[in-house]
């Protein structure tokens, strides 16, 4: 078998796995190489030669189709089918959206006094960060932020099914490895998650103004941090002035503040609800 990076349509190749890991994250049972080629009506032949890359998958149509069964934004296949990010990049954006409906959904069942204290609590937390490493210039740069937290260090390594990962080092000392290479969107948000996980979870006591732990809403907790962190929403609204509306502005937010734009959405999402 041709290895992906030798692959004629390398791009096409990564776009066989990412819908494979899909509809491995959907179905129950293994999934097998034609179950993805159905999809598309491709013989196993021509699922074989998509697989390899020998076979170039990115009409509109194809991904459309791809989209509608699979249930993704239509968006994200295509930037896998275009190359602008890997399989892996994918996934993660794929289950982080996921995750965040989850957390919204979850956030109905909690008081609105006590959403919009986790909010205040939090991004007042956020902004003390922002003017310690003193970031006017976008997009947020991660090793000025992690600085501040000099018992969280970072490493890259290489990695098969992960962006990053958190390695506890010993008590109180821990260590964010992420995924070697370009440092894409999608890192970002994976290591900016890590570190959430790290403050809101581990080291909590450190930092009495976050409250008290609660099992419930934790995790929403730490997907507003990790929200605010990377975009905030005062920066956010002065970028929407700037832009031209006859582009794809969640496109070209993501662009500016390096982010994935399922975040994106959701910031913009919590600007118009309140």
């Amino acid at each position: 078998m041709k290895r992906t990076t030798n692959a004629k349509f390398p791009n096409s190749a990564q776009l066989f796995k990412f819908c494979q890991r899909v509809l491995n994250d959907q179905k129950t049972g293994k999934v097998h190489d034609q179950d993805v080629g159905s999809i598309l009506s491709f013989s196993p032949s021509d699922c074989s030669h998509w697989k390899r890359g020998a076979k170039n998958v990115r009409s509109v149509f194809a991904l459309e189709k791809l989209s509608h069964h699979l249930k993704i934004e239509t968006g994200l296949i295509h930037d896998v089918a275009s190359g602008n990010i890997r399989s892996d990049e994918a996934f993660f954006e794929y289950r982080e959206s996921n995750f965040i409906d989850q957390q919204l959904g979850k956030a109905k069942g909690i008081s609105k006094d006590e959403l919009e204290a986790i909010h205040s609590r939090i991004e007042l937390f956020v902004d003390t960060i922002h003017k310690q490493c003193e970031f006017d210039i976008l997009p947020l740069y991660l090793p000025e932020v992690l600085r501040f937290f000099s018992y969280v260090s970072t490493q890259p390594a290489d990695m098969l099914d992960k962006l990053s990962r958190i390695l506890k080092v010993k008590q109180g000392k821990y260590c964010i490895q992420f995924a070697r290479g370009e440092l894409k969107p999608q890192t970002r948000l994976s290591m900016t998650r890590d570190l959430s996980r790290i403050i809101f979870e581990g080291e909590r006591e450190r930092y009495p103004e976050l409250g008290e732990f609660k099992a419930e809403s934790v995790a929403y907790e730490e997907l507003v941090f990790a929200t605010n962190l990377l975009i905030p929403k005062k920066k956010l609204l002065n970028e929407l002035t700037k832009l031209d509306v006859r582009k794809n502005l969640v496109s070209e937010l993501a662009s500016i503040f390096w982010a994935p734009k399922s975040l994106v959405c959701l910031q913009l999402r919590e600007i118009i609800s309140t």
